[in-house]
């Protein structure tokens, strides 16, 4: 399952993983299937716009259209979702600040063209939006979002986001006013994912009430042979069946490693509102020694001997098989290009680990399937609870992870082969 964030909540490798996949597929030429300009095109044309802005399809054909988006992106990075721009949530001035500004710093420190703040146009140069983007308010677009959620038809409730949707590409400005050209400005793909956001929130609540009229129309051109083909309106109306979800919370963490706390931010109305909460270890690498996993919560003094059986603090664990040296997944797994060529890794050099500067290739061939992934997790539901009633007051919790060998002994940071840790909360 992949998980789409609010842009807010991206961490800095995230935003580089973005930034480049954006950047790879403008520089394939328009004739590749993954390309920039072929899949803006499907939007805006040249040579036919297949876009619906009325019913049936405004909803359905968007979703397959950022599927098709999505899809691409993962070409250049195994793990790049679209993002989302919340506007809805309010209060909001101008885009998202990743989207602001011409250049940005990449891995290596060198300051380079930013591709979330224009893109190429089929007509030539790049896109634009109002000079005063900065200022401009999307306030009571927001109010309007909210109170469609409650809207209690199909109908009323993409009538009611259709229009403030318009108003969002309105406000934006530029090549976003104008069906032609907006898809070319890569914040359009940021604002769809939001208006897709809603209806999958308004979907939870009204299952099942996708019309008839919605569910058979058909989504061109991706009903036509393609790398992928959702043939009708049915085919996208479910987010998980599809392979993804939004995430509900956004927290703000800084990297999570093995042996360090980490303080995490916990606010009223995510204490009021949780319905459950996970540790991910994200791994695409097999660990070289057997190993054990323990997560603790506000005890930043827990060890490899600290007891877990009884102790209000422990909030679970998970073990690794050791594999020796050099045994990674074999050919029978799928990776895309960038992960089977060069590895993908969110560890720090200052922990023992390698974050190599890489040149990722542009692949000029979808990848078949998802890569290989021994993604563990760890329920952190009840200790998150049981730590509320403890200390109702706190605004912070402190996590902390330890790992421990076959004898008990502590396996070093340096020891543990992860590509990343986060914390999930629904």
């Amino acid at each position: 399952m992949h998980y789409r964030k609010n842009i807010a909540c991206l961490s800095t490798d995230e935003l580089h993983d973005l930034r480049e996949a954006l950047a790879g597929m403008y520089a394939l030429p328009a004739s590749n299937p993954n390309s920039f300009a072929k899949i803006a095109g499907f939007h805006g044309g040249p040579p036919t716009s297949y876009c619906r802005h009325g019913a049936p399809g405004f909803f359905t054909w968007h979703r397959a259209y950022l599927m098709a988006f999505e899809e691409a992106l993962r070409t250049i990075r195994c793990d790049v979702t679209v993002p989302f721009w919340d506007w809805s949530s309010g209060p909001t001035t101008g885009v998202p600040e990743p989207c602001r500004h011409p250049t940005y710093v990449n891995r290596s420190g060198a300051t380079v063209a930013n591709p979330l703040y224009s893109g190429p146009r089929a007509a030539g140069g790049q896109t634009t939006r109002r000079a005063d983007i900065d200022t401009t308010a999307y306030d009571d677009l927001a109010t309007t979002a909210q109170t469609a959620l409650s809207a209690a038809t199909f109908t009323s409730f993409q009538n009611q986001i259709n229009g403030v949707h318009g108003s969002v590409h309105v406000r934006t400005g530029g090549d976003m006013g104008s069906v032609p050209t907006a898809s070319y400005d890569p914040i359009f793909y940021l604002h769809h994912a939001n208006v897709d956001r809603l209806w999958a929130q308004w979907q939870a609540s009204h299952p099942g009430a996708l019309p008839a009229s919605e569910a058979t129309f058909a989504l061109e051109p991706f009903n036509r042979p393609f790398s992928i083909q959702w043939q009708t309106g049915s085919d996208v109306e479910s987010t998980t069946a599809l392979g993804y979800q939004y995430r509900r919370f956004c927290l703000l963490l800084p990297p999570i490693w093995i042996w360090e706390v980490v303080a995490i931010e916990w606010p009223w109305l995510i204490r009021e509102q949780m319905t459950s909460a996970r540790l991910l270890i994200k791994s695409t690498q097999m660990q070289k020694r057997p190993m054990e996993i323990r997560a603790f919560l506000n005890q930043p003094e827990a060890t490899g001997g600290t007891k877990t059986a009884g102790n209000p603090a422990f909030a679970g664990a998970v073990g690794f098989l050791g594999h020796g040296e050099g045994m990674q997944p074999g050919p029978s797994a799928d990776r895309c290009q960038e992960c089977a060529q060069l590895g993908h890794t969110d560890a720090h050099a200052d922990h023992g680990h390698d974050h190599a500067d890489h040149t990722h290739p542009n692949s000029p061939e979808p990848s078949a399937s998802m890569e290989a992934r021994m993604d563990v997790e760890i329920d952190l539901t009840q200790a998150l609870r049981r730590t509320d009633r403890l200390n109702s007051k706190d605004e912070k919790i402190l996590l902390k992870l330890v790992a421990i060998d076959l004898s008990g002994d502590q396996v070093t940071a340096g020891a543990v082969s992860f590509d990343g840790i986060e914390v999930i909360v629904e």
